[in-house]
């Protein structure tokens, strides 16, 4: 198995998600993964095991209770505070109302929750729906609560202080947009690429070098020693289904995708970082659709259909939706949750 070992004070660390699998061969499942123990008898684990058929195999897997859950990821509605009966606040209400039927362990939030982000008090209703989930939210700064979050006209400027004011509950650390948690065997990263485009300052971009990029690294580092899983969730996508000139995509990238990153480079760094760190799925909003695309081995979803207008037709992902994510002890799965078209 190739996994790579983490150096920290000279000491060679082997990721505490693969120790497990040290004797285990994985085989896909339902976009996830199952581990099918083979190791020398007096080694595996002593909890329950339980069998699961898979078309026609029968795959063998432990799972711990604790390490099974529910997370439901959802982005992209740009509501009109005020408007209940605008698409953008309609379909934002649907979606809070369904994802309380599933009862998630938690709901992640990918941005640009209002067209506009200032007046503070847009963000305040923008709120308001989210304070109907049932389940701990995390919120995600996107491009329409920052770059157009800083003046009621909606012009270009530094609006990150409405968004810090409006959820600083939210926040782990005051006066900082991105941040990490665990859940159970699971660690997730919240990252502000609100400003990848290269429209604001320098020093807000996520790149090598930055406050935020050493941040992300040594956190990756940390997580990939304790948490079997690692899911990342940001605004504005690393790589995008279209080129340079579609919808919200800025520049191309080496592989053929775009990117909705202003500097390429950057991007393909980040994609290189991920995969060193085995992070099981990377969600990201900004481009209205659903899309999922696989690089180094990791998925990159694009989950941004909870109200906003949208980019593609309904065969290509053009369709208003929340992302399901179940794990599973070593597994993850993910299903796609249609929302109804606003008549």
């Amino acid at each position: 198995m190739d996994v790579a070992p983490v150096i920290r004070e000279g000491r060679t660390y082997l990721p505490a998600r693969f120790v497990a699998e040290a004797f285990s061969y994985e085989v896909g499942w339902d976009g996830g993964r199952q581990a099918v123990m083979i190791g020398p008898p007096g080694q595996l684990p002593e909890a329950p095991a339980t069998t699961r058929t898979t078309g026609n195999k029968s795959a063998s897997e432990t799972v711990n209770k604790k390490d099974s859950f529910v997370f439901d990821v959802l982005g992209d509605s740009k509501i009109l505070p005020g408007r209940e009966n605008w698409r953008g606040n309609r379909v934002l209400a649907e979606a809070v109302e369904r994802i309380n039927q599933d009862n998630p362990a938690l709901v992640v939030y990918l941005g640009d929750g209002v067209d506009q982000g200032g007046p503070v008090e847009n963000l305040l209703a923008f709120r308001e729906y989210l304070v109907k989930l049932q389940s701990p939210w995390y919120p995600v700064i996107g491009n329409h609560e920052l770059i157009r979050g800083a003046e009621p006209s909606g012009r270009a400027g530094n609006g990150e202080g409405n968004f810090l004011q409006v959820f600083v509950d939210k926040l782990p650390v005051q006066g900082r947009s991105y941040y990490s948690f665990n859940y159970q065997n699971s660690h997730f990263i919240v990252l502000d690429t609100a400003w990848q485009n290269g429209d604001g300052p320098k020093e807000a971009e996520l790149k090598p070098g930055s406050q935020q990029w050493e941040w992300l690294r040594q956190d990756l580092a940390d997580a990939c020693l304790r948490s079997r899983h690692i899911f990342i969730f940001g605004h504005k996508p690393p790589v995008s289904p279209f080129r340079s000139g579609g919808p919200d995509t800025v520049s191309n990238l080496p592989d053929g995708h775009g990117t909705s990153w202003g500097e390429p480079g950057v991007a393909v760094e980040f994609m290189r970082m991920v995969a060193n760190y085995h992070v099981d799925a990377v969600f990201s909003g900004h481009i209205h659709m659903f899309n999922r695309m696989d690089v180094q081995g990791v998925p990159y979803f694009i989950t941004a259909g909870a109200g906003a207008n949208l980019y593609a037709p309904p065969e290509s992902g053009g369709y208003y939706h929340y992302l399901r994510c179940r794990v599973n002890g070593n597994q993850v799965s993910y299903e796609v949750v249609k929302l109804p078209v606003p008549e």
